[in-house]
């Protein structure tokens, strides 16, 4: 008769596998809360860096809701907002403000004077609107009224003619480029601010692009990611920064830790 013998475990075979074991556990409590963190991180930043497809076709990509009374509510909201009069529209403002604004879009240009050195004076002029002070907003690369108006109140020039109290009526023109200064579909938006008394006096602001994330870049163009926005813009740099400072982590940590942490994922 054959007797067949089990094999004994050693104590060291024991104590080996014991440890093994106890190492599995050690590695899952140590690194596995972890790795949620990561991948939250991971996914936030591809998220913040991620920018939808633009779509320029057609009409679509217009300023869709924009118009005079929006503008004008907008706009008297602010000046009682800083203890100055409503506006009135008048007309001849608006006609001027019109003219301004397809003139703009049809010799393409982006200033407050024309290519042929007319000032924005001329049109208001044109529209025989007698003037004692005047001024000109521009802006364009908006999609509401609201948000423009926010624009310029963020823009010193502007924000000044847009409460200058010696304004009394305003008119705001509109019109919509196929590629506005080579930036695709856009609305250029036209404010004429006046008062109707003897004498003259012109106070044009700087013209600028402005946007509803950051107020002195175009929104057509640039699309702030998350970080840029807590940076307000300054430093464009910190998302590339943070998403190389991530994988760094990460790749430090599986150079260090692989086998460790592939044991606690497969005894896990």
């Amino acid at each position: 008769m054959v007797m067949k013998t089990r094999k004994k475990t050693s104590i060291t075979d024991k104590k080996r596998r014991g440890l093994h074991h106890n190492h599995g556990h050690h590695y899952k409590k140590v690194y596995l809360p972890y790795l949620p963190l990561l991948l939250v991180i991971g996914v936030g930043v591809l998220l913040g860096n991620f920018k939808p497809p633009m779509n320029n076709k057609g009409i679509l990509a217009y300023s869709t809701n924009i118009s005079q009374d929006s503008l004008l509510v907008a706009t008297n909201y602010q000046r009682t907002q800083n203890n100055q009069s409503a506006l009135g529209i008048n007309n001849q403002l608006t006609a001027a403000a019109q003219a301004k604004a397809n003139d703009m879009v049809a010799r393409n240009y982006w200033s407050h004077t024309t290519p042929d050195g007319q000032e924005p004076w001329a049109f208001i002029q044109q529209a025989d609107y007698k003037y004692q002070k005047a001024g000109e907003n521009l802006a364009y690369g908006f999609d509401t009224s609201n948000n423009i108006v926010a624009g310029w109140m963020n823009s010193e020039d502007h924000r000044a003619n847009l409460l200058d109290s010696a304004y009394s009526e305003v008119g705001f023109g509109y019109a919509n480029s196929s590629n506005y200064q080579n930036t695709g579909p856009e609305t250029v938006v036209v404010a004429m601010y006046g008062s109707r008394v003897k004498g003259i006096s012109t106070t044009p602001s700087s013209p600028s692009a402005l946007s509803t994330e950051n107020p002195m870049h175009k929104s057509a163009t640039i699309a702030v990611s998350h970080i840029q926005t807590l940076t307000n813009g300054q430093a464009p740099w910190t998302t590339f920064a943070a998403g190389l400072f991530i994988g760094a982590v990460v790749v430090y940590l599986v150079i260090k830790h692989g086998l460790a942490i592939k044991r606690a994922l497969k005894d896990f």
